[in-house]
């Protein structure tokens, strides 16, 4: 099971890119240090090439996680483009309440768990409910159940699932397993060299 979140960075790490960054530049990279980062889904329109040899127009979805509508932008055109897909059309970007991304190495489907947290208000002396929404990629929904409930074995609140719906999602690309230095590739606007030698509204399925 791979767990899909950022590895935290040094400060000591995060300064000496700062450092080595010009002046505006570093000063907009320490901002957006402090921001938060957001899943978009990403829905994009290309033409494929059938085993006909035929070209059909097809449309798919994507999701990352960015900082803002811009750099989800950059980021699947960045991606679409580096998977060789031909001309194609981003139709929509909408942001998507995912608080927890599973991936797991033994399925590709993508499926939306909602759970919910029932923790006792000492105070009122009522239950408190808090939902929670959970992407993980499982064989169907009877696998999805029960990688969350094994996720979820250790928590200390009591929960329960009350829905598991598959969603039509082909691929998820966290920022934190970008390569090193790819991020600012694009942010410069640039191609990597095969060498590597270059540097809305929340949606619901």
């Amino acid at each position: 099971m791979v767990i899909r979140c950022e590895k935290p960075r040094l400060e000591s790490e995060v300064t000496t890119e700062i450092e080595r960054l010009p002046l505006t530049s570093a000063l907009a990279r320490d901002k957006r240090i402090e921001m938060n980062k957001y899943w978009f889904t990403c829905k994009v329109r290309y033409m494929r090439i059938d085993g006909s040899g035929d070209e059909r127009k097809v449309t798919e979805q994507y999701l990352l996680d960015a900082y803002n509508y811009t750099e989800a932008e950059t980021r699947i055109s960045y991606i679409l483009e580096q998977m060789g897909v031909g001309p194609f059309e981003v139709l929509q970007i909408t942001k998507s309440n995912f608080n927890e991304v599973l991936r797991y190495d033994d399925a590709d489907h993508w499926f939306r768990v909602k759970v919910a947290f029932v923790s006792f208000d000492e105070e009122s002396g009522n239950e408190k409910e808090s939902n929670q929404n959970f992407l993980i990629s499982a064989l169907d929904i009877r696998d999805a159940f029960d990688k969350v409930t094994d996720f979820l074995k250790h928590t200390i609140s009591t929960c329960v699932i009350p829905s598991i719906t598959y969603t039509k999602l082909v691929d998820v690309f966290p920022l934190s397993e970008e390569e090193p230095g790819l991020r600012e590739v694009r942010e410069r606007g640039l191609t990597a060299a095969p060498n590597n030698e270059s540097i809305a509204e929340e949606e619901n399925y």
